[in-house]
């Protein structure tokens, strides 16, 4: 024996090894789950057991247009997963409903429950995954538009139901004086603003807004102007395609200035908040909301550390990187970071806001 391997086997603690094990196996079969469920949603197979209730694989096969062998592969790991009820044994002619709580979670995308966008997830990485393998040997981007329609959709439906149920009633009036400005009609920039929910929301909630739209996606501004114009809206909120550091150059300037959870993206943060100050009208100020992670590194971290962590290895930081000279902070964006790009963008005061939220921080930068 090497004195290597006597060392190794000195430092052994099974335990710690046992431990790890069962929690990769446990990542593996959340994964798994994940496309499964994507495919339920993809095919509209929940949609349809939710609307038929109780029903076989062949009536279902027949109401979906899907396989039958599939499905009924697809139904017997969704009874074992517990997101579907049987009511038997036998998985080709016994019938499946929705398991509680799946309506919630998978069919109502504003329920303030809702987690189909986290099932997309896992395609849209699968998508850009080979690429990503080759940016982490060249230092390369990997181009949002990699990670496929997938993304768009993750991002749209993770985000919608707080904006939903939360910007108005709770976010708004956490910020001093940003209700009566609003009703006045302010006029506002969402910046990063993806398929546009906030801006919808806040158009929906204040009748003499007046919001513009920036992203530079273009999938995202086509489902914004989509949106925006089936919630009725489409004459108060217009979305155009825009680099972001660019928001200024049109002359408008804006009471509010938003970016709701997107600022840590960007690969010039500095220039897109020097671009928001620019665009403020005077007396105006930016609204940011990013990630709530540890003000300070915690290592272990806890579930919500460890997911914004892997997101900004995966997804957030590899994106930001496609520009040469990028200065991407990534999702794990501290307030003392923050607050250290606010006032290279020439911000004097940075307040976080009383506002309670698992996963996201709130901002008001004023210059």
């Amino acid at each position: 024996m090497t004195t290597t391997d006597m060392t190794t086997t000195a430092n052994a603690d099974p335990a710690a090894a046992e431990a790890l094990l069962g929690r990769m196996f446990g990542a593996a079969l959340g994964a798994a789950e994940l496309f499964t469920i994507y495919l339920g949603d993809r095919h509209g197979i929940y949609q349809a057991i939710g609307e038929s209730g109780p029903i076989t694989a062949a009536e279902l096969a027949e109401r979906t247009g899907v396989d039958h062998r599939y499905l009924v592969e697809w139904l017997q790991s969704q009874a074992i997963s517990g997101l579907l009820t049987i009511d038997g044994t036998e998985v080709w002619t016994d019938r499946f409903d929705l398991a509680p709580g799946v309506r919630e979670a998978l069919l109502e995308p504003t329920s303030p429950f809702f987690a189909g966008g986290l099932a997309a997830i896992a395609p849209a990485v699968g998508r850009a995954f080979p690429q990503l393998v080759e940016a982490f040997r060249t230092g390369a981007g990997v181009p949002y538009t990699a990670y496929g329609e997938e993304a768009v959709a993750a991002q749209e439906a993770l985000n919608r139901p707080a904006y939903v149920n939360s910007l108005v009633a709770d976010w708004v009036p956490a910020v001093p004086g940003l209700h009566d400005l609003l009703s006045k009609g302010a006029r506002v920039a969402d910046l990063g603003t993806g398929a546009g929910w906030s801006a919808i929301e806040l158009a929906k909630a204040y009748p003499a807004v007046r919001v513009d739209g920036y992203d530079s996606d273009e999938d995202s501004i086509t489902r914004a102007r989509h949106n925006a114009a089936e919630h009725g809206v489409a004459d108060r909120v217009d979305f155009e395609v825009r680099d972001i550091t660019a928001v200024a150059a049109g002359g408008t300037q804006y009471d509010v200035v938003t970016f709701f959870e997107c600022l840590h993206d960007f690969a010039h943060p500095v220039e897109a908040l020097t671009a928001a100050r620019t665009a403020l009208a005077p007396g105006g100020s930016v609204i940011v909301m990013d990630e709530r992670t540890d003000e300070v590194l915690s290592a272990p971290g806890d579930e919500v550390q460890r997911f914004l962590a892997a997101a900004s290895t995966v997804w957030c930081t590899p994106q930001g990187l496609v520009d040469e000279d990028s200065d991407v902070v990534g999702a794990m964006m501290r307030p003392a970071q923050l607050r250290h790009l606010a006032e290279h963008a020439g911000f004097g005061t940075v307040d976080v806001l009383p506002i309670e939220h698992p996963f996201w921080r709130f901002y008001r930068l004023d210059p």
